[in-house]
């Protein structure tokens, strides 16, 4: 029996290199996870979503536990208002909540979190004794600084932002003053069926 010529041996492995390459390209193809388009919202989609900055340090009594973020979508609210009249952030936050009023399967997906730069147990106590999804937040003047910094939020700012945080206890949008409660709402009930 005769051997192989070395350009008969080129020929065979150029010609299963081809194959080789031609099912891996197809299966990649056919096979890719299909990445899911930006929402168009009218506040600033995070996309990818970002990692939540650390809240666990605010409380020695009552932190923010990770736990009460997994599996569920939050509105984190930081109102860096100051003074004795009513906060137009806490007024946002419930126009919010209800605008969503009408769909009870979103409201049972979303958690709602205040916390404010003049915190205390008063408001803690009296926010989170609004409805079992809100949770009003309370710490040391210098440790709720520093959270609404990591935030990258002035705590001398009068405008509040809201942070929607996904069940994967990633930021998913950032909605700044200029979003009316109504057009948050619509945009927190598209990311979250999107997200579904």
């Amino acid at each position: 029996m005769r051997r192989p010529s070395n350009r008969q041996r080129r020929l065979v492995v150029l010609t299963l290199a081809v194959i080789v390459f031609g099912v891996a390209y197809f299966g990649g193809t056919k096979y890719k996870k299909q990445e899911r388009p930006v929402p168009n919202i009218s506040g600033l989609s995070i996309h990818p979503p970002s990692p939540l900055p650390s809240m666990d340090d605010m409380d020695d009594k009552a932190p923010l536990e990770q736990s009460m973020l997994h599996d569920r979508w939050s509105l984190l609210v930081l109102d860096p208002h100051r003074g004795e009249a009513r906060s137009p952030a806490l007024v946002r936050l419930l126009q919010i909540h209800n605008r969503l009023a009408i769909s009870p399967e979103l409201q049972r997906q979303l958690h709602y979190l205040y916390l404010p730069i003049q915190a205390d147990e008063a408001i803690q106590t009296s926010i989170s004794a609004l409805r079992e999804n809100f949770t009003g937040l309370s710490g040391e003047h210098n440790r709720i600084e520093e959270t609404f910094r990591r935030f990258g939020v002035d705590p001398d700012n009068e405008q509040a932002s809201l942070y929607l945080i996904g069940p994967d206890t990633n930021l998913h949008a950032l909605f700044t003053p200029a979003e009316d409660a109504a057009t948050i709402a619509q945009d927190i009930t598209t990311l979250i069926r999107q997200n579904q």
